[in-house]
């Protein structure tokens, strides 16, 4: 294959799947409400598009990085690459979690699971601290400070999708084990998300790149994710003498989303004065927007506020069209990028 193809593959191209899954896990919200079965037919299809995307996209990136020399350092050298690599694990615990809730949970499936989340958990951690290193040590450009640098923090944080599935599978010391990395990885995912979310911020009012104004949906995500953890770690009940009160969680999701809807119609004013073309970074706005749609259905589920659902709604309407809107830029994408390479060979001496 052309290294001049393989060199387009960076990681940045895992947004492709991640937000396919997104769209996924919104038509099974639906379908768990309405129970149609056209819903869950779409989820499906959609869970395993995302999920074959992943795997061709990844082997592209693996085969760039073995093949080109040089270029295998491109995503240590650069902050975004090297964050958008955490959606590695995100894709991990989403796509597992999904497979199983679509085909339940057995003996195989619940080994590969443990296996899968003791893997995609480390990685995450390790994502995190790669970058925080870098953080530390690296001069940095003011183009590589955008809110792609929240994805590490954020990847551990997602560990709680499939956590239940196990711990209701294994229960006993696995069980204590898992809800003790869910609850220090929302520790971890909370404060680095302070730390790393207000640089993140000043980067983009500062710079005001045009490019990584997508990425400002993932203080979405964060906070919808923080809904998440809070109410998952309030079903587990008592482990290890620790416990949270599902009413303190409904205060403080509420409060959480609260801030996720300030900061989606920010965006969304963003999308429209300001539109992308070319630009794979608008992929960014799918997995905000996945978490944003879920948080919004379980704090629903606990308030009992029908017209939420039409919030959820909207969500979902406005997700199916960014993901056609992705796959526009995606396509304007390759086909600038294959002129490019066109122009350089009639340019070069026979």
């Amino acid at each position: 294959m052309d290294k001049k193809i393989l060199n387009l593959f960076g990681s940045e191209w895992f947004g492709i799947p991640i937000s396919t899954l997104a769209l996924a896990q919104v038509y099974l919200l639906i379908f768990g409400s309405e129970n149609d079965i056209v819903f869950r037919y779409v989820g499906e299809v959609l869970t395993f598009t995302g999920l074959i995307i992943f795997g061709i996209i990844f082997a592209m990136w693996v085969i760039r990085g073995v093949s080109s020399p040089g270029k295998e350092g491109s995503h240590w050298d650069n902050l975004t690459r090297l964050s958008f690599v955490a959606l590695i694990p995100i894709m991990g615990f989403v796509g597992n979690a999904q497979l199983l809730s679509l085909f339940g949970v057995n003996a195989i499936s619940a080994m590969i699971s443990l296996v899968d989340f003791y893997v995609f958990y480390g990685l995450s951690l390790l994502l995190g601290v790669l970058l925080g290193y870098r953080l530390y040590t690296k001069e940095i450009t003011p183009r590589e400070i955008n809110y792609a640098i929240v994805i590490p923090p954020l990847a551990i944080g997602t560990s709680v999708f499939l956590a239940p599935y196990v711990m209701n599978y294994y229960h006993g010391v696995e069980s204590q084990a898992i809800s003790f990395l869910v609850i220090m990885g929302l520790g971890i995912f909370f404060f680095l998300y302070i730390f790393i979310g207000s640089l993140a911020m000043s980067g983009h009012v500062s710079t005001k790149m045009h490019e990584a104004l997508p990425s400002t949906m993932l203080p979405v995500g964060i906070a919808s994710l923080l809904v998440l953890n809070l109410f998952t770690i309030s079903s587990f009940g008592s482990v290890d003498n620790i416990s949270i009160s599902i009413h303190e969680v409904s205060l403080l999701a509420i409060m959480l989303w609260g801030f996720e809807v300030w900061n989606f119609l920010v965006v969304l004013i963003i999308m429209f004065a300001r539109p992308s073309k070319g630009n794979l970074g608008v992929w960014a706005y799918g997995f905000p927007l996945g978490l944003f749609a879920t948080s919004t259905v379980r704090i629903m589920n606990v308030v009992n506020f029908p017209w939420m659902f039409w919030i959820f709604l909207i969500i979902a309407v406005m997700l199916n069209i960014l993901w056609v809107y992705g796959w526009i830029n995606t396509v304007i994408f390759i086909k600038s990028h294959s002129r490019k390479m066109v122009s350089q060979k009639a340019t070069q001496p026979q």
